[in-house]
């Protein structure tokens, strides 16, 4: 067959239909708008939309196609958002909680799935976190074994399944005990949290534990499928899908950003040496897309590193200078002096929150109450210790990722498709990556313009 294009990645979709779990999360639909921008000849998206907030799935799949990230598409080629289907389902649920008729469309038409779906609270009770990050991973499995037309399964995981190693190879390390004993645990002592902390052993959260189970699962279940796992770090804003500095959540590190460039944010318990593992979203998105392509060609199942420890390191120190400086560029403070502090002893962190955080929040609400203006700094500052408290241990510790596999699907590449569907994590510039993320959550999240 030949390349349509000449590309050969838009040629492996050309008339497949995909199904897409998570298609209403920050990466799911950056994924849906890009498989539709570049692959012209994709039959059909089917997305699972849980019914939710007492919207249906077809009316929460109309909110999501109204976001700014399919804006380029709607210029161009707004037809083809004609091919998004939704399907009203739930992972955690059997059958993924579809009618026979639904199933049997899936079954005879999807070529490819991509499972995108999870949780990622990271304090969420384990057995919650295991209901939908393992047993839904289970439940999507357990549908692509129906699939007619299978030929690729894609599991996008994290790169923090494996946060208690200091190496991280592109393999699937078995957990230390078996998921019946874990799911027994999860259920006598869901309310339990120190017995659930000592269970979980060197694991940080629910979150990274359920989903080391989940790929002890993939790896388990899949053995006859062409199947990879994805394995992304902190995902940030697009480098320059849809558009430079696109994000819509405040999960990961925005929240730290934010509030160091604006000035509110003074300190951070953490290691200012140690390299931070920031990917943007569309280069995992673009590694997704091309991942999907290789399943059949291996027999073995391909774990991907989609880090930028190893091959375009930044420490938290570097990634901060650069912060301060966009912030006094383009005036993003609204306090003095944008600068953060890094330092792993849990009792200079609370003093210097005390001090240059805590007192001055308080003031400020002081004078505005009795100005008769609105007090919001404290309750900002209560958002900001949630947000430290989330990020800690991932700015105390460091960790090498090895990324051979990502390395190798590049040097396979056509010039045209390394371009279109760039994964390459060496091109990433971090003062104009940082500079977009800022201005990007700026425009995206606080409409505000820059």
């Amino acid at each position: 067959m030949s390349d349509i294009n000449g590309s050969k990645v838009a040629n492996f979709y050309h008339g497949k239909s995909v199904f897409v779990t998570g298609g209403t999360g920050f990466l799911g639909k950056t994924l849906i708008e890009k498989l539709l921008y570049s692959c012209s000849g994709i039959d059909k998206i089917y997305v699972l939309v849980r019914d939710k907030y007492g919207k249906q799935a077809s009316e929460r799949l109309g909110r999501i196609t109204s976001t700014p990230v399919f804006d380029r598409l709607k210029e161009s080629r707004s037809e083809e958002l004609k091919k998004i289907t939704a399907i009203s389902g739930d992972i955690s649920r059997e059958r993924l909680g579809l009618p026979d008729d639904v199933l049997k469309i899936l079954e005879d038409e999807v070529s490819v799935v991509f499972h995108l779906a999870a949780t990622v609270a990271f304090k969420l009770p384990l057995k919650d976190a295991m209901k939908i990050n393992i047993d839904g991973t289970e439940n999507v499995i357990e549908l692509c074994r129906r699939m007619k037309k299978l030929e690729a399964f894609v599991h996008v995981s994290t790169a923090f399944t494996n946060a208690d190693r200091e190496e991280i190879d592109e393999v699937v390390y078995p957990m230390p005990m078996k998921l019946e004993s874990a799911r027994l645990l999860a259920d006598m002592f869901s309310q339990d949290e120190e017995i659930i902390t000592k269970f979980m052993g060197k694991k940080p959260n629910t979150y990274t534990f359920s989903k080391a189970f989940a790929e002890e699962q993939v790896m388990k279940q899949c053995e006859d499928l062409p199947t990879a796992i994805v394995r992304p770090s902190i995902v940030v804003s697009a480098l320059k899908e849809p558009r430079p500095g696109w994000i819509d959540t405040w999960n990961g590190s925005t929240g730290l950003f934010v509030g160091m460039s604006s000035g509110v944010l003074k300190v951070a318990n953490g290691r200012g040496g140690n390299v931070t593992d920031l990917v943007p979203v569309d280069i995992v998105t673009n590694l997704v897309i091309v991942a999907a392509t290789e399943c059949r060609k291996s027999k073995e199942l391909k774990v991907y590193n989609c880090c930028t420890a190893n091959s375009n390191p930044i420490t938290c120190d570097e990634a901060i200078a650069i912060t301060r400086k966009v912030a006094i560029k383009h005036s993003l403070n609204e306090f003095p002096w944008p600068f953060i502090m890094f330092t792993p002893s849990v009792f200079l962190y609370n003093l210097i929150t005390f001090t240059l955080q805590i007192i001055p929040a308080y003031l400020i609400d002081l004078w505005c109450t009795f100005t008769g203006r609105k007090a919001t700094q404290m309750k900002l500052q209560r958002k900001l210790k949630k947000v430290i408290d989330a990020v800690k241990f991932f700015l105390l510790n460091e960790w090498k990722f090895s990324d051979n596999n990502i390395r190798s699907l590049l040097d396979n590449m056509t010039p045209e498709d390394k371009e279109t569907f760039n994964f390459d994590v060496k091109t990433i510039n971090w003062e104009t990556c940082i500079r977009d993320y800022l201005l990007g959550a700026r425009k995206y999240l606080l409409k505000m313009e820059n």
